[in-house]
């Protein structure tokens, strides 16, 4: 279960954010947050090649590195959030019309 869950949360929240740091404007604004993504990104994509060179359902969820690999990503993607949502409230303030959109329509 643990696999499952962690895999959906990364999944999810890999595909928020990829649209977001694939624009070079957004990584130079936000350099930390961009080279984390780049690192989530890396991983990520190593986990489906993995995953779909070999498909079977039963070893890859009793696979612990690979779950261990998905935590961290995890942990990686919230950090992300966190200093985006610290960067859209900064915009916020220089551009109070900005109150009026949630995070998702910025």
């Amino acid at each position: 279960q643990d696999m499952l869950d962690n895999w959906l949360k990364c999944q999810s929240t890999w595909l928020y954010l990829e649209p977001i740091f694939s624009s070079e404007d957004i990584v130079k604004q936000m350099p930390e947050e961009g080279e984390k993504f780049r690192q989530v990104d890396s991983e990520w994509r190593d986990i489906m090649t993995k995953t779909s060179e070999e498909p079977a359902v039963i070893p890859i969820g009793r696979d612990k590195a690979r779950l261990d690999r998905l935590e961290e990503c995890n942990v990686l993607l919230d950090a992300i959030q966190k200093g985006l949502s610290a960067y859209l409230e900064k915009k916020r303030l220089f551009f109070p019309r900005f109150f009026f959109l949630s995070n998702d329509e910025m």
